[in-house]
C-alpha cells in the first residue's frame, strides 16, 4: 500500500533541517562573494555603425543595360548581414592588432582568434545599425579596440570598393578600345558606301518622273484607242451606206470647194518617236495647205461640182470624210503602237529602278544600322567608364558605412556583477540545502524500516 506524503510532513522535514539549510546557503553566499571579489573586472565598450547597403541601387539603375556592362561595373552586393560577416575579416582584425600593438597574457602579439573572442556583433532589429561590443579588463583598451575595428572596417570596405571600381575602369577601357576600333571600321564602311553607292534620292526622283510619264502615256493610249474605236464604227456605217473613198469623180463636178484638213500619215521611220504620233486635229482652217513634210500629205485640192446635182455633192463630201477617217485611223494605229512600246519600255525601266532602289536601301540600312550599333556601344562604354571613374573618386565605401556612435571609455565594469553573483549564490545554496535535507530525511526513514 502506497504511503501518501502530506504537506505537513514536508514542512516538518524542512523545519527539522533548518540549521543545515542555513549553513549550506550561507556557505554558498560567502563563496559567491569571494568569487566576485577575486574575479578581475571586465569592461564593455560599444560602438555603433550606420550601414548603407550598396549594390541594390546600382543594380536598379543598370537593369536595362547589357549584361556585359552589368557584370563589369556593378559593385558587389553588400547587405547588413554581409557587413556583419565581413566586420571581423582577418585583414580588419590584423590591422587593429598592429595599430594598437595588442599583446596576449604572455606578452606576445595577440592572435586574430583571441581578439575575435573579445568582440560581439549585433544587428539592431529593423534598422541599418550594427552594434560592436568589445570586452576587456582595461576599459580604455576596450574602447580603443572598438573604435579601431570600426575605422579599419570602413577602410577595408573603401579599399574593396575602390579595387572593384579600378578593375571595372580597366575592364571598361579594354572594351572601349575594342569598341572604338569597331566604330572606326564601321565609319570607314559607311564612307566607302556613300562614296560609291547610287543616290537613293535620285533613284526615287527618277521613279516618280517615270511613273508620272507612264500615267500620261497610258491616258494618251486610252484616248487614242477610243478614237480608233469611234473611227472604226463610223467607217462601218459609211461602208453599209455604200460610201467609198475612191469613187469620187472630181472632173465631172462643176462646183468648187476647199477641203482644209491635214491628214498626218506617219512614216515607218518615225514609229518609235512618240512625239510624231500625236495627231494634229487643229491644222490651219484657211487657204490651201502646203506639203512641207514628206511624212504628211495634204488633202486640200479644189473639187468642182454641179450645184444642181445635190446627190453628187453629198456623195463627194461623204467620200472625202471617209478618206479623212481612214487617214486618221492609220495615224492613230501607228501612234497606239508607239505608245504601247513606250509604256512597255517605261515599265521595264521602273522594274529595274525599283529593284535597284530596294537593293540600295537594304545596303544603306545595313551599313547605317551597323554603324549606329557600334556608335551606341561606344557611347555606352564611354558613359559607364565615366561613371566608374566617378565612383572611384567618390569613395563609395566610406560613404556606405559610417560610425554612428564611437565607443566611449566605460566607467563601470560589466562583470562580475557582485549583487547578481550573491543572488545566484543564495538561490543555488538554498536549492542545494533543501535537496540535502530531503535526501537526509529519506535516508534516515529508509534505515529505520
Amino acid at each position: 500500500m502506497e504511503e501518501e506524503i502530506s504537506l505537513k510532513e514536508l514542512i516538518e522535514v524542512l523545519l527539522k533541517g533548518k540549521k543545515l539549510i542555513g549553513i549550506i546557503t550561507a556557505v554558498a553566499v560567502i563563496l559567491s562573494v569571494v568569487v566576485s571579489f577575486i574575479m578581475p573586472p571586465v569592461y564593455e565598450a560599444r560602438a555603433t555603425l550606420l550601414a548603407n547597403p550598396i549594390g541594390s541601387r546600382q543594380n536598379k539603375e543598370i537593369a536595362n543595360r547589357t549584361d556585359v556592362l552589368d557584370t563589369i561595373s556593378q559593385y558587389p552586393e553588400m547587405t547588413i548581414e554581409t557587413y556583419k560577416e565581413q566586420f571581423l575579416n582577418s585583414e580588419v582584425v590584423q590591422a587593429t592588432i598592429i595599430a594598437l600593438d595588442l599583446k596576449d597574457s604572455e606578452g606576445k602579439t595577440m592572435k586574430i582568434r583571441s581578439l575575435r573572442d573579445k568582440v560581439a556583433l549585433e544587428v539592431v532589429e529593423d534598422t541599418n545599425l550594427i552594434r560592436v561590443t568589445v570586452k576587456d579588463k582595461d576599459p580604455e583598451l576596450a574602447a580603443k579596440i572598438a573604435n579601431s575595428l570600426s575605422e579599419n572596417f570602413i577602410q577595408f570596405i573603401t579599399r574593396m570598393t575602390k579595387r572593384k571600381g579600378e578593375q571595372a575602369v580597366q575592364a571598361i577601357n579594354e572594351q572601349l578600345e575594342a569598341t572604338k576600333k569597331l566604330l572606326d571600321e564601321e565609319a570607314q564602311k559607311k564612307r566607302d558606301y556613300l562614296k560609291n553607292a547610287k543616290d537613293i534620292e535620285e533613284l526615287n526622283q527618277e521613279i516618280i518622273t517615270l511613273r508620272d510619264q507612264l500615267t500620261l502615256y497610258k491616258q494618251r493610249l486610252i484616248d487614242t484607242e477610243r478614237q480608233i474605236q469611234s473611227d472604226l464604227k463610223s467607217l462601218e456605217t459609211l461602208e453599209r451606206n455604200g460610201i467609198k473613198s475612191n469613187n469620187v469623180n472630181i472632173g465631172a463636178i462643176k462646183g468648187k470647194i476647199q477641203l482644209n484638213e491635214v491628214q498626218g500619215i506617219t512614216s515607218a521611220n518615225n514609229t518609235n518617236d512618240a512625239n510624231n504620233t500625236q495627231k494634229d486635229d487643229n491644222a490651219s482652217q484657211s487657204g490651201n495647205i502646203q506639203n512641207n513634210d514628206s511624212n504628211y500629205m495634204t488633202i486640200g485640192q479644189e473639187i468642182e461640182f454641179d450645184i444642181s446635182n445635190a446627190s453628187a455633192l453629198e456623195s463627194t463630201m461623204l467620200a472625202a470624210q471617209r478618206t479623212q477617217m481612214e487617214t486618221r485611223l492609220i495615224q492613230n494605229v501607228s501612234e497606239k503602237e508607239v505608245l504601247e512600246q513606250k509604256i512597255e519600255e517605261i515599265q521595264a525601266r521602273l522594274t529595274e529602278l525599283r529593284a535597284t532602289l530596294a537593293t540600295e536601301e537594304y545596303k544603306y540600312n545595313e551599313v547605317m544600322r551597323n554603324y549606329e550599333l557600334a556608335e551606341q556601344s561606344f557611347e555606352a562604354y564611354q558613359t559607364r567608364k565615366n561613371e566608374a571613374e566617378q565612383n572611384v573618386a567618390a569613395d563609395i565605401g566610406r560613404a556606405s558605412i559610417i560610425v554612428s556612435s564611437a565607443a566611449a571609455v566605460p566607467e563601470m565594469p560589466s562583470s562580475p556583477n557582485k549583487m547578481l553573483n550573491v543572488a545566484i549564490g543564495f538561490v543555488l545554496g538554498l536549492m542545494i540545502s533543501v535537496f540535502v535535507v530531503f535526501f537526509k530525511s529519506y535516508w534516515e526513514s529508509t534505515e529505520t524500516k
